[in-house]
């Protein structure tokens, strides 16, 4: 009777492990590639879980109502008065402003590398003071005053990076509106801008932002 009681007892304790085992087994899988949402500054971040606890954040969100800027737009003519330049080996043509280059046999308009220079500044221009420093600002290009070694050269202003903390009254017309960490800015020419109001009721534009030549 004894052994019987013994082996009974066995048994049930051996069924009782091998419930458990295989509930404990089942939470242990279902956590197996679960995700968890969390916020950051307004955008919400995947988190997956890994061994090195790493996420992958979100690209930039668009304005899917945003009408895409023209500066890429073609052209069959070019401006009668307009000036060909050369940078670094390629063509560029120049009026009032705005940068024209190849494209087959009609012409782009694009937006100049930095580096690029032009003798005159395009009508209309804002003058920018920043410490003891003068940009220019003209149809989202920046522009800086240089100091040429060579009396033939002409060529004294820029186009150039804005620094941080510019402000302006105005930005371009087909500048893009895009939301990062929840907060709206204004992106063009890889310039972000940041829109505020004055305490009379203005609004201005502060480069928050400008993308390093190396990294366009």
């Amino acid at each position: 009777m004894k052994t019987l009681r013994s082996i009974l007892g066995l048994s049930l304790l051996l069924v009782f492990f091998l419930t458990f085992g295989e509930v404990h087994g089942q939470k242990r899988s279902n956590k197996i590639g679960v995700k968890t949402e969390r916020k950051m500054g307004g955008n919400s971040v995947g988190k997956a879980y890994r061994a090195d606890d790493r996420f992958r954040t979100q690209p930039i969100r668009r304005n899917p109502n945003y009408r895409y800027p023209h500066h890429r737009r073609v052209v069959r003519t070019l401006p009668r008065y307009h000036v060909r330049l050369v940078h670094r080996g390629l063509p560029y043509f120049y009026y009032s402003g705005i940068y024209y280059t190849l494209y087959g046999d009609e012409y782009m308009v694009v937006m100049p590398p930095r580096g690029f220079r032009i003798s005159v500044l395009p009508v209309g221009h804002v003058r920018i003071v920043v410490g003891h420093s003068v940009f220019y600002y003209h149809s989202g290009v920046y522009y800086s005053e240089t100091v040429s070694t060579s009396s033939d050269n002409n060529e004294k202003y820029e186009v150039t990076q804005p620094p941080v903390g510019v402000i302006l009254c105005e930005i371009h017309k087909d500048s893009e509106e895009i939301i990062i960490d929840g907060k709206v800015l204004f992106e063009y020419n890889d310039v972000f801008y940041k829109k505020n109001s004055t305490y009379d009721g203005k609004t201005t534009y502060e480069v928050v932002y400008s993308k390093p030549q190396n990294d366009i």
